[in-house]
């Protein structure tokens, strides 16, 4: 278990609307926070996300759970003034470092019987346009060796939409990844914790009734829902 982070509020919109305070680290609403109830798994696998600094004040953002829900993972932010990106550990002879990128022509990422050195997943965290450019101007990213998933199925995220159903969130490719890696209890259980964080906020929006969130509200006045501030 481990102690929650302190709060934040979210910059208002270009529409003026209430807003309500967050968690700095789960980004649920304070009375949603699923931070203390999650017991953060230490695997073999590190995992570095590199975040695009347009996605850092999104609430719907789901790359922020890596380092809620993983003991061995960073979260790290690309594009900020005069905070330069931490590339360490990107380049690491020790360790297997791989780029979780969908490029036409990437292996599928798989285990290596032929490499014994643990795994470094690096995960780009933005849209696909804001992906593309982090890989292509952040050297240690352009030249890292990509791999890709396999064909899985649709995404549970439901907070964005995207064209494309074979897109998934940030998480869910890091939780698909590490059950390539680590095992499929791993996945399921990382699934689990994304299922609770989308479904408090579809709540907090209106868009799914208390009984259906996964493990329920966290206490009862829970049930009185924050102003919908949520950043789609």
């Amino acid at each position: 278990m481990r102690d929650v982070p302190r709060a934040f509020t979210l910059r208002p919109m270009a529409r003026s609307r209430p807003t309500a305070a967050r968690c700095a680290g789960c980004g649920l609403h304070i009375q949603l926070c699923m931070c203390a109830a999650v017991d953060p798994l230490a695997l073999t696998t590190r995992v570095i996300v590199v975040q695009h600094s347009t996605e850092s004040g999104r609430s719907s953002n789901s790359g922020r759970l890596a380092p809620l829900c993983l003991t061995h993972a960073d979260l790290r932010i690309r594009g900020l003034p005069h905070a330069p990106l931490d590339r360490s550990g990107l380049v690491d002879r020790a360790r297997r470092v791989v780029l979780l990128y969908p490029l036409p022509g990437a292996p599928v990422l798989a285990p290596d019987p032929a490499d014994d050195r643990p795994v470094t997943l690096v995960v780009p965290d933005g849209n696909w346009r804001q992906a593309r450019k982090l890989v292509q101007r952040e050297p240690a990213l352009r030249d890292a060796r990509k791999v890709r998933l396999p064909a899985g199925p649709p995404s549970r995220y439901r907070l964005r939409r995207h064209p494309d159903p074979t897109f998934i969130s940030t998480f869910e490719a890091i939780a698909r990844a590490l059950g390539i890696l680590e095992g499929p209890a791993v996945q399921r259980r990382l699934e689990h914790w994304f299922d609770v964080f989308v479904e408090r906020t579809l709540w907090t929006r209106g868009d799914l009734p208390a009984h259906a969130v996964t493990g329920g509200l966290p206490a009862p006045g829970a049930d009185a829902r924050p102003p919908s501030d949520d950043a789609r």
